[in-house]
């Protein structure tokens, strides 16, 4: 079935606006949708204006040097943007499509044109161009905000830095402290004393009594020697910074330290044991593990109770993939509540005994501290005492 299109009819139902124009621009037909658009009725607008009454003064300028030359040029016009004024004087923003229609000698006689209503399209464009100025400042504003972050995440690090280095003086003047606590306590006795027995051999002119004061001098020359190692070796914990792990085995260590500490553990009569079955080795500086159960062993035998035989026992745990060395006598034991804090200062001593120094637990905390490790202690007086030391530096094997 055939069916004859009415381009007239086609016209009047378009969905945007549509109207024709004769070469000076003067409008001969309209469709509804535009006059809707521009809120004029046919009669004010057929015959009765022309495309340039519609515009702005900018866009009358635009038609002329820009719309006009395209037209002429390519016959047709896409896509271009004008702002329509509307009867009440307001604005309205369309889009432009022309076409120019010629006749057969190819003169321009028409001018087909439709037109768009690009409000909401421009509302959008103005939307998305305040989201993206938005979106821009914040960018700037994250930029800044990164740049300060930056800037103090840099002046944390130097403060951190700082702090560290602050710290580490700090620590530093606390060893020089405690180094001159025990030069003025443990080596101004003996070098008072070498200076009296001096004076006394230099003065007596009997042979024998020179002999017995020059043993003498002998004897505090190597009390006098035995402290200053003993404080070279405290310094040299401090700054070896090249410590060499091995594996080593607890009971090898601990059989070396009873044969040591031979003639000290037969005269006190103590009865020593040990347990290493659940961690039987360790990979860790094995110097230090000696010198960590010589100064366990002796102090147990040092400070034991006269009223009843010395009990001490060695024994590991592993917790948390952690292995701890354990050691617990029976001995006067510590009042913690009165000298806890300052239990592993350098010269510090709780008891009165003749060969108490305050050197044993500086050393033994000083070993354990550079390699990371921790120490705890238990202690009740005249019950005894127990030290747990966390020796971090574990073997992937038992």
């Amino acid at each position: 079935m055939s069916h004859t299109i009415d381009y007239k009819e086609l016209c009047s139902i378009f969905p945007s606006g549509y109207f024709c124009s004769q070469p000076d621009g003067t409008i001969i037909d309209v469709n509804q949708k535009f006059l809707e658009l521009i809120s004029y009725t046919r009669e004010e607008v057929v015959y009765k204006k022309k495309f340039t009454d519609l515009l702005s003064k900018g866009g009358e300028i635009y038609f002329e040097t820009v719309y006009s030359s395209i037209l002429k040029l390519s016959g047709k016009v896409e896509e271009i943007n004008f702002d329509f004024i509307k009867k009440n004087g307001t604005k309205i923003p369309v889009l432009i499509n022309s076409v120019e229609v010629k006749d057969i000698e190819g003169h321009h006689v028409l001018t087909y044109t439709s037109v768009f209503n690009i409000s909401q399209r421009k509302r959008y464009e103005q939307e998305l161009l305040i989201a993206k100025r938005k979106a821009k400042n914040l960018s700037d504003d994250l930029m800044q905000a990164n740049k300060v972050l930056i800037s103090n995440s840099e002046l944390i690090i130097k403060q951190k830095l700082q702090l560290e280095l602050n710290n580490h003086l700090e620590h530093k003047n606390r060893q020089l402290s405690s180094f001159a606590h025990i030069a003025s306590h443990n080596l101004r006795a003996p070098v008072s004393n070498l200076i009296s027995l001096n004076d006394f051999y230099n003065e007596s002119s009997d042979l024998e009594d020179k002999a017995m004061l020059f043993t003498k001098i002998e004897i505090v020359i190597g009390h006098l020697n035995e402290t200053l190692n003993e404080l070279i070796d405290s310094v040299k914990i401090q700054e070896d910074i090249n410590i060499t792990h091995e594996p080593t085995l607890f009971k090898t260590v601990f059989n070396k330290t009873l044969e040591i500490l031979e003639v000290q553990l037969l005269d006190s009569k103590a009865l020593v044991t040990s347990n290493f079955s659940e961690a039987p080795k360790i990979e860790y500086p094995k110097l230090y593990l000696e010198s960590i159960m010589l100064n366990l062993l002796s102090n147990s035998i040092r400070y034991r109770s006269l009223d009843r035989i010395p009990k001490i026992h060695f024994y590991t745990e592993i917790n948390s993939n952690e292995i701890t060395l354990i050691a617990t006598d029976n001995g006067l034991g510590i009042n913690l509540k009165k000298h806890g804090h300052r239990l592993f200062g350098l010269g510090n001593t709780f008891h009165r005994h003749p060969d108490s120094k305050g050197v044993g637990l500086y050393m033994i905390k000083t070993q354990i501290d550079v390699l990371g490790g921790c120490i705890a202690v238990e202690s009740e007086v005249d019950k005894g005492t127990t030290f747990k030391i966390i020796l971090k530096k574990v073997s992937d094997d038992k």
